[in-house]
């Protein structure tokens, strides 16, 4: 090659670096993701202390890499090059069959997973009332076979089995519920969560564990709601490609008073927030997202009432429990450290049901409050 080719090569690799140092300077920085419905990092502060510990320029590669101009474009081009390469995965995301966006289950830190199991257990055993334990097994374990041999996939259902084993609540079977549905559409394509008909068979396992009869599917009208639903799978993956799907609700809101505690103090809630509907975060359709605290009364006052200590996945589901309860109390741990003790005297609870998908309760650092 020669002399002036080099200096061409070179002169344009200088150029685009520059081009996307100047753009990376300009354009502002963002605080939250839509596509990926999530909070980005900031600039962290600068400090001699961070710097030699290390911190600051592990903060710094996270912050240029949140924040580096056209980052959705680019992780597009990487999933497409990925395929080129005869590649079916991009970020730890498999593009399997059907277009269904599967990410592997990395396991559990065991030590970490026994202390939050001890911490069911004791809710158990602390309370005198019924407590009934949902583990929600991922699309990682239903639709393990769709995943390429040899990709990254722990079984959740060796750590549900594990965890039944060690907690002396009442344990609800969703396992084997959803995985006799499995050929159905129970687990969005594009997003981690179940969908409302895999929700509806999640409460059938919860009846089932509860002693009482669910009510048949065939009793509802399915209304979809929004066909242009793309999961946050979807913007993790890079699959820009991949096409959207629907969002259904079975349960109508009828009479029923529902009150939110967004930051403690009540205000009016509901159970399907149309304005999601226009969002990238459609999931939050249903209450309108994550919130520390909601109570739901279904006026059925000759009924039992019921605590639920959750993650996202009750939201669709938590809807068809209100045929069997007067009142159902829903508490987010990640977002209320309010004792569960005394909260449940305060409000007559008769029954606990603390329902997690695995992946989640595998994560989430505030399951240890259920304790208190």
């Amino acid at each position: 090659m020669s002399k002036k080719a080099l200096w061409l090569q070179t002169l344009i690799f200088l150029c685009f670096i520059g081009l996307f140092f100047i753009l990376n300077l300009v354009i502002p920085d963002k605080d939250f993701s839509q596509n990926e419905n999530r909070n980005l990092e900031t600039l962290p502060e600068f400090s001699f202390q961070k710097l030699f510990a290390g911190k600051f320029t592990s903060d710094f590669e996270d912050y240029v890499t949140d924040q580096f101009a056209f980052r959705d474009s680019w992780t597009a081009l990487k999933a497409r090059c990925e395929l080129l390469l005869g590649k079916d995965e991009n970020k730890g995301i498999f593009l399997c069959e059907g277009e269904r966006l599967i990410e592997g289950f990395d396991g559990a830190d065991m030590d970490d997973f026994n202390f939050k199991l001890s911490s069911i257990d004791a809710l158990a055993k602390n309370n005198s009332i019924p407590v009934y334990f949902a583990l929600v097994p991922s699309a990682a374990e239903i639709y393990c076979d769709m995943l390429p041999v040899g990709a990254p996939n722990n079984s959740q259902l060796a750590l549900i089995k594990h965890a039944y084993s060690s907690v002396s609540s009442i344990n609800v079977d969703m396992y084997t519920a959803l995985s006799a549905h499995r050929n159905e559409n129970i687990f969005y394509r594009t997003d981690h969560h179940w969908t409302t008909l895999g929700a509806y068979y999640g409460y059938t396992a919860i009846a089932e564990a509860m002693g009482f009869e669910p009510v048949d599917i065939t009793s509802y009208t399915e209304e979809v709601v929004s066909t242009e639903f793309l999961g946050t799978t979807f913007s993790s993956s890079g699959f820009a490609w991949v096409k959207p799907e629907s969002i259904c609700r079975y349960v109508p809101q009828g009479d029923m008073v529902i009150t939110n505690y967004p930051s403690g103090s009540p205000v009016e809630g509901t159970m399907y927030d149309e304005s999601f509907l226009s969002a990238k975060d459609k999931y939050s359709y249903f209450y309108g997202g994550n919130t520390p605290l909601l109570k739901i009364e279904t006026g059925k006052d000759d009924l039992p009432t019921l605590l639920i200590v959750r993650d996202s996945y009750m939201d669709s589901l938590s809807p068809f429990l209100t045929e069997h309860f007067s009142a159902i109390h829903i508490i987010d741990l990640r977002y209320n450290n309010a004792s569960l003790k005394g909260y449940i005297a305060q409000n007559d609870i008769d029954n606990i049901l603390v329902c997690y998908s695995v992946p989640n309760f595998c994560t989430d650092g505030h399951i240890f409050l259920a304790a208190y």
